[in-house]
């Protein structure tokens, strides 16, 4: 049992205790500015999806994979189904890809 009735004592428990709460509190602070960094790149990589969607040029194949790839974003699920739901899409194999659209809507409904 540590007494800590002398400096000298108080000096070693500091020595030991203030480098330990030095270190958690840099490692508090890593997490939390590496979690804000993954989730810009979440954030980044969800706008890149939908980007892929809107375009023109795009296969309908890549565009049935970015629909399906929007149901790894539940946190912005009422926005994916809004566009899924009310999304117009027209050309070639359309049906194929508003299907898609559809059931990526309902997984997203499903986990709410």
């Amino acid at each position: 049992m540590m007494n800590l009735s002398t400096a000298g004592e108080w000096i070693a428990w500091a020595g030991i205790v203030l480098p330990l709460a030095a270190l958690a509190w840099s490692a508090v602070f890593y997490t939390l500015a590496r979690r804000r960094e993954v989730q810009h790149q979440e954030y980044q990589r969800f706008f890149q999806i939908m980007d892929h969607l809107g375009l023109s040029g795009a296969s309908i194949a890549s565009k049935m994979a970015a629909a399906y790839e929007l149901r790894k974003y539940p946190e912005y699920t009422d926005v994916i189904v809004n566009i899924c739901e009310k999304a117009q899409i027209e050309g070639v194999a359309a049906d194929m890809l508003k299907e898609e659209m559809l059931a990526t809507a309902q997984y997203l409904k499903a986990l709410k």
